[in-house]
């Protein structure tokens, strides 16, 4: 770690905060051989997990793999803090299917800590900062430290603030400004980023009680048991790298009488009461808001998590709340398995200052301040998996900000990431954004288990893969490659169908391929290798899983799968065809008022971007082409 004794600090990169963020944020920027200094409220609350202890999930177990792939920390510490395990999705088809994990929440941030105290060319400071100011070349930071007041000239920063932008935690009635938990929050920022024209506004998120794993009656629930062989979130695992038993994870409910509870006492919870204006997340709402507006559910689930491997620490997630303590203890222990639980720390709501992430451009810099890149909660996400997405790609474009080199962009049709960040700063958010699979138009191509496949070439190329991580990469790419080869060299014929019937294969009309033989229902690698045996063909199957998975669904989905390439071909061409920046949108004749305003707004690089921005009509994309075309001519 670098030790600095000046009153005026010089950096390349300067990170503000240390959460998920601005772990990533820093270590990237970093490793890209920029001077980085993090600064951070508290170094022993870096890689804090305030609210569940879980990564991944629908769509965030995508977010992760994607970090993972381009170079990221999130996965290698998820895998080595794992405490229990387990795929999701499985109902549904491969584009939806990921990992959830829960990690102990005392291992995850030593571990990260510990990466960043490693990091050559990384600095760490404790305190707050409390200004921030625009030189004609560099952004001056004013931060508060127990010693007094340092100044830091950075050519770039990185705002990874969270939540405690003018944090307020409610609890029933009580309000306590905080940015989380026991901690205080950052109240000059917010001004100064409105003076600097940024428009703010408040949304709101929570948490749920915490309730003593002794106090639980377990035999009441249902277990949820680990899956250890559905595998390790990052690509440098062959499997899940924890030395210690995984742990389980159980199920129960609310009911009738809970419900009746909480109803009795909606004008004493925050929410309710009027006490909060902030936002809320529409697809994580506290237990309140589901009893309101789903009045005909019967009960909602309750997942109980253990937050480490010895702690009496259980996080009650399906509870969200900012009712009184008192109501949340009597409401809890109508719930089969609570009725004697004691509460560790009641659930909260916690509201603070956002940033209209329409001011940024697509490499996460403002527009309106050359330099300064915002990531995280700050720009209307909700999620541990967003935030450190976001502070991937801000830590790798603004250290290339500050050694002059051009940004790189994702785009939408390579990577979930690429969708989280166009949404953000295309259509904004009018609530906490979620990642969802159905946001990603071509999702079938951004499977989990692909993500190294999209994203660890651009990470080999900026500098953010290391040679173990490329050799992985390398060796699993050449034995996919040729294991389709083999099964696309090999054939059975229609005069072969006794062999096809001995195997529960109906026959073939014409010469197919083993590889096409996928696409049929029920048909894997397995039974083509007894076919092949059947028919004298020596094949040998893959013994990595991974391999064997993704061979698997290319030929399982590759008639889909070309499908959305050819769609995705599409959206590129549109792509190729540019909007100056400099155009007035009003020279545009024939263009609705609505598309007027929001392209104006979103300054959309391209067509294809302009197509997605919310208010956008297809006839006014038709007329920009237009426009375009004969401008072009």
């Amino acid at each position: 770690m670098l030790t600095y004794n000046l009153p005026m600090l010089r950096c390349d990169v300067v990170v503000v905060g240390a959460g998920h963020a601005g772990i990533e944020a820093a270590l990237a920027a970093a490793k890209l051989g920029a001077e980085t200094l993090c600064v951070t409220l508290r170094l022993d609350r870096v890689g804090h997990l305030p609210c569940n202890c879980s990564i991944g999930g629908p769509a965030k177990g995508h977010l992760a793999r994607e970090i993972d792939a381009l170079g990221g920390r999130m996965g290698i510490a998820a895998d080595l803090a794992t405490t229990h395990i387990r795929r999701v999705g499985t109902g549904k088809g491969p584009a939806v299917q990921t990992v959830r994990v829960h990690v102990c929440k005392d291992l995850y941030p030593a571990l990260q800590l510990t990466a960043l105290q490693a990091q050559t060319g990384l600095g760490l400071m404790e305190g707050e900062v409390s200004d921030l100011s625009v030189g004609a070349r560099d952004l001056l930071l004013e931060v508060r430290t127990q010693s007094g007041t340092e100044q830091i000239v950075a050519r770039a920063a990185v705002l990874t603030t969270g939540t405690f932008l003018n944090g307020v935690c409610h609890v029933g009635d009580r309000q306590v400004a905080a940015g989380r938990h026991g901690e205080p929050a950052v109240a000059n920022l917010s001004a100064r980023l409105a003076q600097l024209g940024f428009r703010l506004r408040r949304f709101k998120t929570g948490t749920t009680p915490r309730v003593r794993l002794s106090s639980i009656d377990f035999d009441a629930t249902e277990e949820m048991p680990s899956e250890p062989e559905v595998g390790p979130i990052s690509y440098l695992h062959d499997a899940v790298p924890v030395q210690r038993p995984l742990l389980s994870c159980h199920r129960t409910a609310t009911n009738a009488r809970t419900h009746a509870i909480i109803g009795a006492n909606l004008n004493r919870s925050a929410l309710f009461g009027g006490r909060i204006q902030g936002i809320g997340p529409r697809y994580c709402p506290s237990i309140e808001d589901k009893v309101v507006r789903f009045a005909g559910k019967e009960s909602h689930p309750i997942f109980l998590e253990r937050e480490t491997w010895d702690g009496e620490s259980v996080y009650v997630q399906g509870f969200s709340s900012s009712l009184p303590e008192e109501v949340q203890i009597e409401a809890l222990r109508t719930v089969a398995g609570l009725e004697r639980c004691e509460v560790l720390r009641a659930g909260y709501a916690a509201e603070y200052d956002m940033a209209d992430p329409r001011q940024l451009d697509h490499s996460l810099m403002s527009r309106a301040v050359p330099g300064l890149f915002l990531a995280g909660q700050i720009n209307g996400t909700s999620g541990y998996e967003e935030a450190a997405a976001q502070g991937l790609v801000a830590g790798i474009n603004a250290a290339r900000y500050a050694q002059g080199a051009p940004p790189i962009a994702l785009e939408r049709e390579t990577s979930f990431l690429g969708v989280l960040i166009d949404d953000l700063v295309t259509k904004g958010v009018e609530d906490p954004y979620r990642m969802l699979t159905s946001r990603a138009e071509h999702r079938l191509v951004l499977r989990h288990d692909n993500a190294d496949e999209r994203l660890t070439p651009i990470a080999r190329e900026i500098g953010l893969c290391s040679e173990e991580r490329w050799a992985r990469f390398r060796t699993k790419q050449d034995a996919i490659q040729r294991t389709k080869e083999a099964l696309q060299s090999l054939f059975v014929h229609p005069h072969q169908a006794p062999q096809l019937e001995a195997e529960g294969l109906a026959p073939v009309s014409q010469s197919t391929s083993l590889f096409a033989l996928l696409q049929r229902p029920g048909v894997g690698l397995e039974r083509l290798c007894a076919l092949a045996r059947r028919l004298g063909v020596l094949f040998d199957p893959p013994q990595d899983q991974a391999v064997r998975e993704q061979v698997e669904l290319a030929g399982k989905y590759a008639g889909y799968i070309d499908l959305q390439r050819r769609s995705i071909e599409a959206v590129r061409r549109l792509a190729e065809m540019p909007i100056p920046q400099t155009l007035r949108f009003d020279e545009v004749a024939g263009l609705s008022i609505e598309g007027r305003e929001k392209l104006r707004a979103a300054r959309p690089r391209n067509v294809a971007e302009a197509s997605r921005v919310s208010g956008v009509r297809p006839s006014d994309v038709a007329l920009l082409i237009g426009y375009l075309r004969g401008r072009r001519g």
